[in-house]
């Protein structure tokens, strides 16, 4: 039997997060949930992973709906889940509750990125600093649009992009320095 993690639900329990989760009409579903665990044999993420899935991802889509419910944000935030998840929109999908488990992990995201910025992983701040610094995130080759016959690259919109990118917050997000 595998130990159970220290948790004091005196301390560790946090009713701001649990209030602010259930606030929207996704993670709300996520009270529907009776741990059936119909998510998570359905996830192909689990699947890859198969005996190692519960060392590897820390929590899986059926315990990271319930430790929503019970409050526990440091240890949803943390869970390797939330990053490794594709966002396939199995688990949702098998889900016999309607628990809108892909939107919660995408909330649960959201709010990882704005209150925790270490817990970004390396590629994802990677993949935001190439989208604002060139308004796209993989090098184009100028020889594979010549192979191609594809017209040369204008930039226009691009300007647009930088602004749009910065209204929504992109460059505070990632800590852009000078955005």
């Amino acid at each position: 039997m595998e130990p159970a993690i220290p948790l004091n639900m005196n301390t560790d329990r946090d009713k701001g997060f649990i209030n602010s989760m259930f606030s929207s009409i996704q993670a709300r579903t996520s009270a529907y949930c009776f741990r059936c665990i119909t998510c998570t044999n359905g996830c192909p993420i689990v699947l890859n992973y198969r005996e190692q899935a519960k060392e590897k991802l820390d929590l899986l889509p059926h315990q990271l709906m319930y430790a929503v419910r019970l409050g526990l944000k440091d240890l949803v935030l943390e869970s390797q889940m939330l990053w490794l998840c594709t966002e396939c929109y199995m688990c949702t999908e098998y889900c016999p509750q309607g628990v809108h488990v892909c939107d919660v992990i995408y909330e649960l995201k959201n709010l990882a990125i704005k209150e925790r910025k270490d817990l970004m992983p390396r590629g994802l701040r990677l993949f935001a600093h190439a989208l604002l610094d060139n308004g796209r995130t993989a090098e184009i080759m100028d020889w594979e649009r010549e192979d191609l016959e594809l017209p040369e690259l204008s930039g226009a919109g691009d300007a647009e992009l930088q602004e749009l990118l910065g209204q929504l917050g992109l460059p505070q997000l990632i800590d852009k320095e000078g955005s």
